[in-house]
């Protein structure tokens, strides 16, 4: 039923109201200033206790909020008026508790003392402060930047005073203005308006707030001192002289401001103003009590943050992160801006336009960025970043809260004591395990299931209740490096963890702790090789991370099997180490008639010799004992990364201490011998793991001679030998690498080497070695995109068979493995390859990265240096006669780093000559057009799409606009071609930026880092590439004298013996010599009695053999012949001639006259056939006399600078042939060929012609190319790298190593860890942070490498540090180094020349780093890293003047110390039985001497007098010469600095070695070595 309007109630009775707004800001004033009611809460306060000064610190209070609002609208509005006024100076502000009254002043311009112009009844101030929603804010056209915005602000805060007086005088209007109002605004007085007579302007709000209406009945301490605070902050927020209950507040700049808040030192905060109106300071902070910040916008405290503390945080935070991602590797993998954010304590100081707040609260910025009206670039800032985590501490914090979250994630992982494990494959545990005998139980780690079935053997003699078998997936993690995402991921250490119970919280401090664990034994059962050894010291670095103190409980132990074994007949001896083999061969007499096996791995024993070697536990079972500090000391050094440096002593100083126990012929050092039950940490890694490390580096860095690794090496060994001219099948040919180079890696690695070797893309190979028939890979894919090795052939190339000339094989020095002669030290081509083709690698403590150079370059300085030499002869052996004349001039070349095809500009910088740039092309079509047509060195086309032109068109963040508009592709597998199409404002921007430096088409690339093994194999670290060439000619130059020597020999011993055919066919036609009818013995007699020669070719092999310290044609492999099964049948055959030793030597007395002449120097005669009796064969030979006699008379006439000058012109005219044959089949496109018929004599024959390439593939005519501009970022970051070298070559003193580090610090095994730390925190501050090449891949920055069948990429302890990188900023004066000689026991030359007696190469065990075959780390080929698609760093040097050759020993050549031979040597003779005396093809007056490293030219007025010298041997080991040597040799570059900055001590022999000369990390003392002396 409807009511009317009669029947609604009564006026007190209405249910609905109309306030006021007055009224409603009364009612509810939350939504006006905030809650009414008190609260608690931590807030910011001013704590006036401290004694030095007042601090503002984090207090639980009670306040009301709405009470605190009021009186920061008016403290708000006084700061305002400093951005209208900018004289303005300070502010007074005036609180009394007593009386509830808060006065607030301040000297800026007064507010208009006029009448509004709306109505004339209102002044402006009553306007402002009296009258709602009246403000000057309302105009949002005018950009403003103070904090008012709605209308409200004072007039809320006369609405909740009893009392508010405002005052104010205007000098524009020359007034004085006074009003009151009382009642909550209700009552306003009558305004007071005096004349203003030379008072100064102010304005001053009076007010006693209402405090009834905030249910209070005084001012409180809590309020006091908040009001204070504010106070405070409005003094850093306007700049102005605050003055406080009559005090000035001690506050000047904002840094003042922040020491107020954090406990810190003034250094460790980071402030800086960055332009008028952003302030900005950093500190470090309580991660636990999340982010902190303080900040202002126009001076309203925004206690909430918001978007303008948002976007400094976005600046910084991703800089910290990226810097402790780079300082440690093993704690940040995962780390987000957001929880490096929690440890920051930031202030911010902002001006913004037009601001909006969250709330009429105003505790939270809600304006955009792009609205903010100014900008604060701190992400371009580098000074400040660095100030950041340099002095706050901030990085610091990070870290340790990651250590300890990764902590808390492993203790979740750890294992418990039970008797029962599930879910664990392939473990066969010990029943007792887990029980109350488990700390008799032992587990035996095996190095793959192979050994694990050799344990499982061995377990059915000493029985399976104690004895538990783990196989490992090839290597273990090294989990020093590792994070702990990769440790709690890797099966491998999850599992161990939980069989052997080990608990990450636990400490084992007491050996009765062992009981807490499922295993009181850990035993190591890996092979007994160099991969090996590397699996132990991973294992017990895993132990010695997590648990060190296991190690003093002799936890760990090591089953140790036979490496090789020797037989005959029935007689079998076992050697665990190579150098107790060595030592047996030399004891042993005739030791190659024993039988001798290798064993590779474990796999090679049989269950029955498993079984033997579990019954003779005593001999097998060795124990790990710790013995002091120096034992962790040991293995930190071999698996710490910030070690790098000191392994590389590790590896040098071993070596020269086998050198000197090698030099005086002392027996060498090693570890497991008969009577050995136990062993120290200390010497496992100073005397085994330590071979690993060199083997891992010889392995990884080429030779200076030809430029190849191992692999490469193995491989060109058989291509030579197998003379593989026709194509064949690349998995063909790796079998047969495998098979006749004791090839010991994985095919896969092999075959990667193969197609490394065949590809010749830009990039890649200058000249590659192997002929590429197939898809071996193309520069859009940087060769990974190869076809599969079972559909591509290759053969040697014609230019790899020019530059490797079969001539010097005889020469070289072939390496013995497994009893088998294999590839020799290092080949040596007629040009230095390795600059050829370039070199890169890593190894352990040394990495390599050498350029590409021009082959026709490399020529013609070889030339310049061949002339160069003639001249030193002549000038030696008539300076009288006239200089020879040449037709042309050869002048010194640069060497600038080359690669071929490539179109781009390479550059050296002119300041640091060790630097440069590569820059790709790209050339401007249009205004809106750009072309690109090539990219740097080492930038893949597919790979530059996807990561710059890919991301300019589809930028990853939606906010940021597309920077081209499109692009097109017309590239081949060849060339490069993109047209770009972007806007005319965006090209003019980015040509102004730097176009090549926008499109990424300017790489740069360092040359601080070649690093080689020279002709002796010893590590060295050349400055320039010239020394390079320099060396490299020495040692070639010398191997051509020995080239002619050996080839005027075999051509005398060939015409000898056509002579002695020739007449002894003559005479026996002639009847002179009757055989028919003698017995052997007569014939002999006969012809020794007509002096018929001994065979003259089998005495020149026997003379050469001793002379060039050469088995010839023991190196040589046939097609037909398996050398396994050879050498097999061969000891089997020595060992049935034991046992027939008598028959054996009556068979041996047939063979030989009653004079005991050798019957087989006649054979040669004896077993002619009778068809050299016929005519037509008589005739050939002596055509084929006459022929041999030729060729020994035009060799004679010739010198080994004309030998090598022929070589070199062979050379160039190959070379010029196949670029020109290249540049044919580049002109025409075989995918379009047309077919026409062409005939003639009656035959019909097909014809292809091509059509010539599509032009669009081709760079544009038109198009004009953009000269590229180097950096300046770069320029200026090269002076200050060349400033701080300067500076540090003056500063720095004597590296301390590791060793004396640690003494000095008198370190505890308790405190290894702490100190270890402390060590690694001053190599870097000393060191200094260097550039880190890009990261591959994340297991290669962990060590380098990636283990393609091992799906827990275990990491290995090579690691390369992006701080080590290694030495690229270390080339200060270091011309060459000498490190390690490449030598290894268990490889030996065979019959090496005596002159070079540089140590071996070691290729022969399965050695793997991080579970990957070693070549997939060399990447084992010439050119850029394909598979990782590395860009290449290439760089050159600053062009030397030209050099003139030296004289120069034959030892000079080798031996950089110049140890001298007689001068006997330099001239050698070709002996014969009956031309000895004979013979004057060598002139005796000759002096033919072996080159000299090229010097530049200089006057000789006298021919050097060294000749006359007498020459010392040579030595196997160079040393540094004595600070007393008499040597007055003038080629004092020749002594080559160590690398290290410690001092080299004079030589001295080994028993005159104190422990404080003795530098080695061998840190036993040398008492210990008594035994070998």
């Amino acid at each position: 039923m409807n009511r009317s309007v009669s029947d609604a109630p009564h006026k007190g009775e209405e249910t609905y109201q109309l306030l006021e707004q007055l009224d409603h800001i009364l009612k509810r004033p939350e939504t006006y200033i905030g809650s009414n009611r008190p609260c608690r809460e931590e807030m910011w306060i001013v704590d006036e206790s401290n004694i030095e000064s007042p601090k503002i610190v984090k207090k639980e209070i009670t306040y009301v909020p709405g009470l605190y609002k009021i009186f920061d609208e008016i403290l708000v509005n006084a700061a305002d008026n400093k951005q209208r006024d900018k004289t303005m100076s300070s502010i007074e502000v005036t609180i009394d508790q007593e009386k509830g009254e808060i006065k607030i002043c301040n000297d800026g311009h007064g507010i208009p003392v006029r009448k509004w112009a709306q109505d004339d009844s209102i002044y402006i101030p009553t306007l402002i402060f009296g009258k709602l929603l009246t403000s000057d804010n309302f105009n949002d056209d005018q950009k403003r930047i103070t904090g008012g915005r709605n209308g409200y602000g004072a007039k809320v805060t006369n609405i909740f005073s009893q009392k508010f007086t405002v005052e104010t005088c205007s000098k524009e209007f020359r007034k004085i203005f006074k009003q009151t109002w009382t009642n909550n605004m209700r009552d306003p007085q009558d305004a007071i308006i005096t004349k203003a007579e030379g008072s100064k302007e102010f304005t001053r709000v009076t007010f006693i707030p209402d405090l009834k209406r905030f249910q209070m009945d005084t001012l409180d301490d809590d309020h006091i001192a908040l009001f204070k605070r504010r106070a405070y902050d409005v003094a850093v927020s306007t700049g102005c002289k605050v003055i406080l209950n009559g005090t000035r507040i001690p506050i000047k700049t904002m840094k003042d401001y922040i020491l107020m808040y954090v406990d810190v030192d003034e250094k460790e905060v980071v402030y800086k103003k960055f332009n008028d109106r952003w302030e900005i300071g950093v500190a470090k902070n309580d991660h636990t009590k999340g982010f902190t910040q303080v900040s202002f916008v126009n001076s309203i405290l925004t206690s909430d943050g918001g978007k303008h503390v948002d976007y400094i945080t976005e600046q910084i935070c991703p800089k910290l992160v990226e810097h402790i991602k780079k300082k440690t590797k093993t704690a940040g993998e995962n780390l987000k801006p957001m929880q490096v954010k929690n440890h920051l304590f930031l202030f911010v100081n902002c001006l913004i336009e037009n601001p909006e707040f969250e709330s009429q609260a105003k505790k939270q910025l809600a304006t955009e960025k792009k609205n903010f009206g100014s900008t604060c670039l701190i992400k371009n800032d580098q000074n400040f970043h660095k100030d950041i985590i340099k002095k706050t501490g901030i990085v610091e914090s990070v870290i340790d809260w990651l250590e300890h979250r990764q902590d808390a994630k492993l203790h979740k992982q750890s294992g418990s004591k039970t008797s029962k494990l599930k879910g664990i494959p392939k473990l066969d545990d010990a029943n007792d395990a887990g029980t109350k005998n488990s700390i008799n139980c032992t587990l035996i780690v095996t190095e793959g299931d192979s050994a694990k079935a050799l344990a499982v053997a061995g377990l059915g003699v000493i029985g399976r209740d104690r004895y538990g078998v783990y196989p490992l997936k090839g290597k273990l993690l090294n989990v020093r490096e590792a994070t702990t995402k990769k440790m709690t991921e890797n099966s491998e250490i999850s599992q161990l963890v939980k069989i052997l119970g080990l608990n990450y919280g636990e400490k084992y401090i007491n050996p009765s702790d062992l009981s807490k664990l499922r295993y009181g034994k850990l035993m190591i059962m890996a092979d007994q090789d160099q991969d090996g050894s590397h699996i132990k010291g991973l294992v017990i670095n895993f132990i010695h991370c997590k648990w060190p103190n296991l190690l003093k409980h002799d936890y760990i132990e090591v089953f140790i099997t036979p490496i090789l074994k020797v037989s005959k007949g029935s007689e079998v001896i076992s050697f665990y180490s190579m150098p107790e083999f060595e030592q047996w061969q030399s004891s042993t007499p005739n030791w190659q008639k024993w039988k001798c096996k290798y064993y590779k791995g474990l796999g090679t024993s049989t269950a029955k010799e498993a079984k033997e070697y579990f019954s003779n536990m005593e001999r097998h079972r060795i124990l790990f004992k710790y013995e002091s500090i120096k034992d962790d000391l040991a293995i930190q050094l071999a698996f710490n990364s910030a070690l790098s440096d000191d392994r590389k002593d590790w590896i040098k100083w071993h070596t020269e201490d086998i050198n000197q126990r090698r030099e005086q012929n002392l027996p060498m050092d090693y570890l497991y011998r008969k009577d050995t039950k136990q062993i120290n940490f200390n010497d496992f890694v100073n005397k085994e793991l330590v071979l690993f490390s060199k083997s891992s580096t010889e392995r990884a860095i080429p030779n200076i001679m030809d430029g190849l690794k191992p692999g490469q090496r193995k491989i060109m060994f058989v291509c030579f030998t197998k003379n593989i001219i026709r194509e064949i099948k690349v998995a063909q040919l790796g079998g047969k690498v495998a098979e006749n180079s004791a090839y010991h890696h994985g095919e896969q690695s092999l075959t990667n080497t193969i197609v490394g070797l065949a590809q010749n893309f830009v990039g890649s190979n200058n000249i590659n070695f192997l002929v590429p028939a197939g898809q071996f890979g193309t520069r859009l894919h940087g060769g990974n995109d190869s076809a599969s090795a079972r559909y591509i052939f290759t053969r040697l190339s014609p230019l790899a068979l020019t530059l490797f000339n079969k001539n010097d094989e005889p020469l070289l020095t072939y390496l013995n493995e497994d009893g088998m002669s294999i590839e020799p030290e290092w080949y040596c081509p007629i040009i230095p390859t390795v600059l050829v083709n370039g070199a890169h690698g890593v190894g352990t403590g040394y990495s390599t990265d050498i350029p590409s150079y021009n082959p026709l370059t490399l020529s013609n300085n070889m030339k310049y240096y061949i002339r160069q030499e003639r001249e030193r002869q002549r000038q030696l052996n008539n300076p009288t006669s006239e200089p020879r004349k040449y037709s042309d001039v050869i002048k010194l070349k640069d060497l600038i780093p080359w690669f071929k095809n490539f179109t781009g500009e390479i550059k050296l910088l002119d300041d640091d000559r060790t630097r440069g740039v590569t820059n790709g092309v790209c050339a401007k079509l249009d205004e809106s057009t750009l072309e690109i047509t090539d990219l740097p060195v080492g930038t893949w086309t597919q790979q530059y799409k996807e990561t710059v032109l890919e991301v300019m068109l589809h930028p990853k963040r939606n906010d940021i606009a597309p920077t081209i508009l499109d692009y097109k592709e017309y590239h081949t597998d060849t060339t490069v071609r993109f047209v770009v199409k972007l806007s005319h404002e965006q090209f003019t921007k980015l040509k102004a930026a730097g176009l090549h430096k926008s499109f990424r088409l300017q790489d740069t690339f360092k040359l601080t880092n070649m690093v080689l093994f020279d002709h002796n194999g010893i590590l060295r670290r050349y400055k320039t590439a010239e020394e390079i060439c320099e060396e490299f000619f020495m040692v070639r130059l010398q191997m051509y004298n020995k080239r002619k020597e050996y080839m005027v020999g075999t051509l005398k011993s060939q015409c000898t013996k056509l002579d002695n055919i020739a007449r002894f066919i003559q005479e026996k036609i002639e009847n002179v010599i009757i055989i028919e009818n003698k017995k052997i013995s007569a014939v002999i007699d006969m012809l020794v009695e007509r002096k018929y020669a001994r065979d003259p070719e089998k005495v020149w092999r026997e003379e050469a053999k001793k002379r060039f310290a050469v088995e010839l044609a023991t190196h040589v492999v046939h097609e037909d012949t398996d050398q396994l099964a050879d050498l097999q049948l061969k000891q089997e055959d020595e060992e049935n001639e034991d046992f027939h030793d008598d028959d054996k030597n009556q068979k041996s007395k047939t063979t030989t006259t009653s004079n005991h002449v050798d019957t087989t120097y006649y054979d040669y005669l004896i077993n002619m056939s009778l068809r050299n009796l016929t005519k037509e064969r008589r005739d050939d030979i002596v055509k084929d006399q006459k022929d041999k006699h030729d060729k020994l008379d035009a060799l004679e006439k010739k010198s080994p600078e004309d030998l090598y000058e022929d070589d070199i012109f062979n050379f160039e005219a190959e070379y010029q042939k196949t670029i020109e044959k290249e540049r044919a089949d580049e002109m025409f496109e075989v995918a379009h060929p047309t077919t026409k018929k062409a005939g003639g004599d009656n035959r019909t024959r097909k014809r292809q012609t091509a059509k010539p390439q599509r032009a669009e593939t081709k760079p544009a005519p038109h198009g004009k190319r953009i000269t590229p501009v180097i950096d300046p970022a770069l320029i200026k970051k090269v002076n200050e790298e060349i400033l701080k070298r300067s500076k540090e070559e003056k500063t720095v003193e004597d590296k301390k190593t590791i060793i004396e580090y640690l003494v000095k610090e008198g370190v505890t095994t308790e405190d290894i860890s702490n100190i270890m730390q402390m060590r690694c925190r001053e190599k870097k501050k000393i060191g200094g942070l260097t550039e880190k090449k890009p990261a591959e891949t994340e297991e290669k920055k962990l060590n380098g490498t990636i283990d393609e069948n091992d799906e827990n990429s275990n990491v290995s302890m090579m690691l390369v540090d992006d701080n080590d990188k290694v030495d690229d900023n270390d080339n200060s004066g270091l011309v060459k180094e000498e490190i390690t000689p490449k030598r290894n026991a268990q490889r030996t030359a065979k019959e090496k020349v005596t002159i070079y007696l540089g140590d071996n190469d070691d290729e022969d065990d399965d050695s793997i780093i991080q579970g990957m075959e070693i070549d997939d780390i060399e990447s084992d080929y010439m050119g850029s890293d394909s598979e990782s698609g590395k860009k290449i760093k290439k760089v050159n040097v600053k062009p030397k003047q030209p050099r003139k050759p030296k004289s120069a020993t034959a030892n000079d050549a080798t031996s950089p110390t110049k140890k001298k031979t007689t001068a006997k040597k330099n001239t050698v003779d070709v002996p014969m039985d009956d031309e000895k005396n004979n013979d004057e093809s060598t002139p005796k007056n000759n002096k033919t001497e072996k080159p000299k490293k090229p010097r530049a030219k200089k006057e000789s007025d006298a021919t050097p007098k060294k000749e006359t010298i007498k020459k010392e041997p040579k030595k196997a080991a160079k040393r540094p010469k004595p600070a007393d040597s008499d040597d007055d040799d003038d080629d004092d570059d020749d002594d080559i600095p160590i690398l290290s900055n410690t001092p080299i001590p004079t030589k001295k022999p080994r028993t005159q070695r104190t422990a404080a000369t003795k530098k080695s990390y061998h840190i036993s003392d040398d008492d210990d070595d008594e035994d070998y002396l």
